[in-house]
């Protein structure tokens, strides 16, 4: 089972079956999911249902996925405002991300991503982790570089919800940067 993680901002905890209808609503968002690698537009409650059944088959040694909740608001309705995962669609670890359209901006999803990092490096084997970003979403290639992601390899990357492959950059990032790059901060 997945912990709860705490920042200065933000709860994360493992998705929850309550969060669908509100993760399909975000997630369903063209703008939010145009520049998802493996989400359908439109994007409903049954396709949130699918991927949590399958998350939730393989959270021992598969997806791990947090539901983002504003600390402020965890006891109330506004529900998640994205999730970060860490998954092996490929036998590779992958971290994947999301954040509903009016939490753009603010830094939430560097926090969140940071908090998932944390906890990968430091209560799992994992040695490596890769993800990635459109061409068009310099928003998101901020946030790995700013995780310290690196090792930027120009790709293409198939967009579901466009049903088409676009330019993309391929960022990988070692255990052993990341937490050397943790201690600095310290």
């Amino acid at each position: 089972m997945l912990p709860e993680l705490r920042t200065r901002r933000l709860v994360l905890r493992p998705v929850a079956a309550e969060d669908l209808a509100l993760i399909a609503d975000r997630v369903g968002d063209f703008e939010v999911a145009k520049v998802l690698s493996v989400v359908p537009h439109p994007y409903v409650l049954a396709d949130a249902k699918n991927w949590f059944a399958q998350t939730s088959a393989v959270q021992e040694d598969g997806e791990r996925a947090f539901a983002i909740f504003l600390k402020e608001q965890e006891h109330g309705s506004d529900g998640p405002i994205g999730v970060v995962s860490v998954g092996r669609p490929d036998g590779t670890p992958n971290f994947g991300y999301w954040i509903a359209r009016p939490f753009w901006g603010r830094g939430f999803m560097t926090e969140a991503g940071r908090a998932a990092l944390d906890w990968l490096f430091a209560s799992t084997q994992t040695e490596s982790v890769s993800s990635g970003a459109l061409v068009e979403n310099p928003a998101s290639l901020n946030v790995l570089r700013k995780l310290g992601f690196g090792n930027e390899t120009p790709c293409p990357i198939s967009v579901r919800a466009r049903a088409q492959e676009l330019p993309g950059t391929r960022v990988s990032l070692s255990r052993e940067s990341y937490l050397a790059a943790r201690e600095a901060v310290a």
